[in-house]
Parts: C-alpha cells; sequence; structure tokens
C-alpha cells in the first residue's frame, strides 16, 4: 500500500510535537541530558498503525549489520517484557549507546514524555505533571505551560482511522517498540 500521503501528514504533526516540546523545555529551563532515568527503558505501548509505518519508512536507511543488531535486541526486550512484571525494565531495540537509531522517526511518545500536559479524554481535561526528573527538578515551579496533546491525538487517529480503513483492518493494535520492530523486520509493515 502508497502510505507517502500518510506518513508525509504524520511527520508535519511529529515537527509539531516536536516545536511544542523544544518551548517547553526552553519555558522551564530543563534537559533530558544525562538523566538516569531513562526513557528508552520504559515500556510503552504504541496504539497506531501509522506510526509503524513511520518507524518502517526508517529502516530503509539502516545497513544489514543495523538491522541485524536491532532485531537481536528487539527479541531480548519482547521476551523480557513477554516474561516480565509490567515494571520490568528493557531498553529500546533502537538505543544504541544512548542514542537512538532512528530518532527522526521515533515514535509519539518518545517525542512528547517527559514535560506537563493536558489532554482531553473522556469528557474531562487531564492532566500530567512530567516524568519523575522533571518532577523532582521542578517540584516548585508552576506548571503554567502545558502541552495539549489533544489536537496531536486527534490528528494522529484521523491519519490511523484512513489507513485502518483502507488496509480493511477492524483489530486492536497495542504493541511495544520492540513489537514494532520484529513487525517490521520480519516484513509485516511495508510502505509502498
Amino acid at each position: 500500500m502508497k502510505m507517502k500521503q500518510y506518513l508525509d501528514r504524520l511527520s508535519e504533526i511529529y515537527r509539531a510535537i516536536d516545536r511544542a516540546y523544544s518551548e517547553a523545555l526552553r519555558h522551564y529551563s530543563f534537559s533530558c541530558d544525562g538523566c538516569p532515568d531513562n526513557c528508552c527503558v520504559t515500556k510503552f505501548h504504541h496504539y497506531t498503525l501509522a506510526e509503524e509505518f513511520y518507524l518502517a519508512e526508517g529502516f530503509r536507511k539502516l545497513n544489514e549489520a543495523e538491522l541485524r543488531a536491532i532485531a537481536s535486541r528487539a527479541e531480548n526486550a519482547a521476551k523480557m517484557h513477554n516474561s516480565s512484571p509490567e515494571d520490568m525494565l528493557a531498553m529500546c531495540p533502537l538505543n544504541e549507546n544512548g542514542l537512538c537509531v532512528l530518532y527522526e522517526f521515533r515514535p509519539m511518545i518518545c517525542r512528547i514524555h517527559g514535560v506537563p500536559y493536558e489532554l482531553f479524554r473522556n469528557f474531562k481535561m487531564e492532566y500530567g505533571d512530567g516524568c519523575y526528573r522533571f518532577i523532582m527538578e521542578k517540584e516548585n515551579a508552576p506548571k503554567d505551560f502545558r502541552i495539549n496533546r489533544t489536537p496531536f491525538y486527534l490528528e494522529i487517529a484521523q491519519i490511523e482511522r484512513e489507513i485502518r480503513e483502507k488496509l480493511n483492518f477492524t483489530g486492536r493494535y497495542k504493541k511495544t517498540t520492540a513489537e514494532m520492530v520484529l513487525s517490521i523486520i520480519n516484513g509485516e509493515r511495508k510502505t509502498d
């Protein structure tokens, strides 16, 4: 399936998220540099085929050795996630020497996690105060700048609806990054 139109739209949303995140970091004089509480070991779940297709685009830029290394790390992380309690930590398979090898193609939660946010869900506004490090470092700072995640989620949901309709996909989607990586490497997600 030709995915370019959807991936281009998702790329625009990601750029808007990145701008909002940078603005929040500046507003709070906050940085993730040197954080011992690495987000890359958090067991995040992703809920959209769209993000998996976007991540698959990044795999086109990798060589065979990089793909094998990522596949091996993904298999190990998936085994840990599937055999361990929810709080078991496993490094994201895309993390190599502390950096994301597909940073440009990383999923939404990897772009937006860590700073205060608001989200309209279930007919009410929900608020988050940021990641553990943010809360500890900015404990007394007013949370006067919150990224409103709602428009980003709505726009991604629209793209997701269109992709699912085109693919006639009606199933549930919930995967860790390791599971997404394994789907991509096994050829389940092709963008053309």
